[in-house]
């Protein structure tokens, strides 16, 4: 059985009212949370740290305004364990969730697009422009669509079919990157003083 000391108050007023989420969004929100928390630790990227239990409710009731019950996040939690994402550790009355290889992959991808965000909001833009750009073979078309898709995915912002870019300093992001999408070994890296026509891309990012 999985207890946590943090548990959901039934009378919470700040949860919005939605539609019930299935499993695969309850696991979803799950390895989000687990990424919030490696982020603020600052253990990502990089060796992963357990994370309690109650840390990963609190950021699905307070962050994400949601409510749900204890039965399916219990459930949710198995059947990742299950799968060898993580691996469930009691000690005295806290519960700790550490992720296995699997699961670094999995949440790595949640990871990014928290730091990505993170430097989009903080940061103060200099001018420069950070680019990667890639030549995947023909023949791994469906690597190229998928590296296409997630580059979107955390906020680059698409100048050329395979040429993406993103105002901020971003260099160990892409090296992370390369380590958990196949298609990425083909990425490259380079940094920008100036582009063309980076009108458009001031407005994505909203610089201009």
């Amino acid at each position: 059985m999985i207890h946590s000391n943090y548990m959901v108050s039934e009378g919470e007023e700040t949860i919005k009212k939605r539609k019930k989420m299935g499993y695969g969004e309850v696991t979803n929100l799950i390895l989000e949370a687990i990424a919030d928390n490696l982020t603020k630790m600052k253990s990502y990227p990089g060796p992963s740290l357990p994370v309690l239990l109650g840390n990963i409710l609190k950021y699905v009731l307070e962050v994400k305004k949601q409510k749900i019950k204890d039965e399916k996040i219990k459930r949710t939690l198995h059947a990742l364990e299950k799968r060898e994402v993580i691996w469930i550790e009691k000690k005295e009355d806290e519960i700790f969730v550490h992720l296995k290889d699997k699961g670094e992959i999995k949440v790595a991808k949640y990871s990014l697009r928290l730091l990505l965000d993170f430097k989009k909001k903080q940061k103060k833009w200099d001018g420069k422009w950070f680019l990667v750009f890639f030549d995947v073979p023909e023949s791994q078309r469906s690597k190229r669509d998928y590296l296409r898709r997630f580059l979107e995915q955390l906020g680059f912002y698409r100048y050329q079919k395979s040429v993406y870019l993103f105002p901020y300093e971003c260099e160990e992001e892409v090296k992370l990157i390369k380590k958990i999408v196949e298609g990425a070994k083909y990425m490259k890296y380079i940094i920008a003083d100036k582009i063309e026509d980076e009108s458009e891309a001031k407005i994505f990012f909203q610089l201009a």
